[in-house]
């Protein structure tokens, strides 16, 4: 297997075991509830959240799920088309037994309504949008203008937001950095000066909060589902922890909030860097679409 192949893997099972991981506490800004539900820290957990009735431990929370469905449609059609995908995203939405976002919603009824699908996305800011794009990366890793533009559609499906877009050019640009060889916290900070006012400021937040430990950290820079908050708080365990893929899923977790989406991006960036250790680790069979996953990179790769 050639290196950049088995970073490729481990971006992938990163970001789906990020996800997956985070089911036990997503959505529980409690932390306290979150330390007294006695989760077994080197396994995925069932979850304590009313939001996730139909999921078990080794599922994926409807973001994992989505990204799943990305992945799919990426093996069929060979390419990413805004219309194919956005026409496999709504078929699956409409019987979706798992929990439904209000950026969801709003496309849902936006495309049942027979609109533009370039021009069906909800002004919502939530980071699960840009948390999704991984498995583009995988299928454009060696055209860098066709993943940017592919990453771009995709968010703009359900997330018509400035500050989204940017934000899945910075991680895709830190991404195919760190695939390169690229030292993942020089390619943070100084990939954070060329995306704009807020990334910027985003990005120095998470630096100055890096001597708080991670529940203070993301209490004080941003626990819920928003850009403005969940990026600097994704920055910032990405750079505490960039050298221990799994205590940065453990330490994300245990903060609260939306982990998830935090979870994606964290894994699969850290992937990257941890993609040994994280294919020859048995944690990311608990994954219940394991199987259909390594099928998956396999067509593609």
């Amino acid at each position: 297997m050639s290196i950049n192949n088995l970073k490729l893997q481990g971006m992938i099972f990163g970001a789906f075991y990020g996800d997956a991981y985070s089911l036990g506490g997503h959505w529980v800004y409690d932390t306290i509830e979150i330390e007294n539900a006695c989760f077994d820290l080197s396994n995925c957990n069932n979850p304590i959240s009313s939001y996730h009735p139909t999921k078990s431990k080794g599922d994926f929370t409807h973001y994992g799920d989505q990204m799943f469905w990305l992945l799919q449609d990426l093996v069929k059609e060979d390419k990413f088309s805004l219309v194919d995908f956005g026409q496999r995203w709504h078929t699956n939405m409409q019987i979706y037994t798992g929990y439904i976002d209000g950026a969801s919603k709003h496309t849902v009824k936006k495309l049942s309504e027979e609109k533009n699908y370039f021009a069906c996305g909800s002004s919502s800011s939530d980071l699960s949008a840009v948390s999704r794009m991984f498995p583009i990366i995988l299928k454009y890793n060696d055209s860098l203008l066709d993943m940017q533009e592919a990453i771009k559609l995709h968010t703009i499906l359900t997330h018509m937001n400035k500050d989204l877009v940017l934000s899945g050019a910075f991680f895709c640009e830190v991404s195919v950095a760190v695939l390169n060889g690229a030292d993942l916290e020089k390619t943070i900070l100084e990939s954070s000066k060329h995306f704009g006012d807020n990334i910027l400021q985003w990005t120095q937040k998470a630096q100055e909060a890096l001597e708080l430990n991670p529940k203070e950290a993301i209490h004080k820079l941003g626990a819920s589902c928003s850009v403005n908050g969940a990026f600097a708080s994704t920055i910032y365990i990405l750079l505490k922890y960039k050298d221990n893929f799994f205590e940065a899923l453990k330490e994300n977790m245990l903060a609260g909030g939306e982990s998830s989406a935090r979870g994606m991006i964290i894994g699969g960036i850290l992937g990257i860097v941890h993609a040994k250790e994280l294919l020859s680790s048995p944690c990311i069979q608990q994954m219940n679409q394991y199987e259909e996953i390594k099928d998956s990179i396999s067509h593609i790769l």
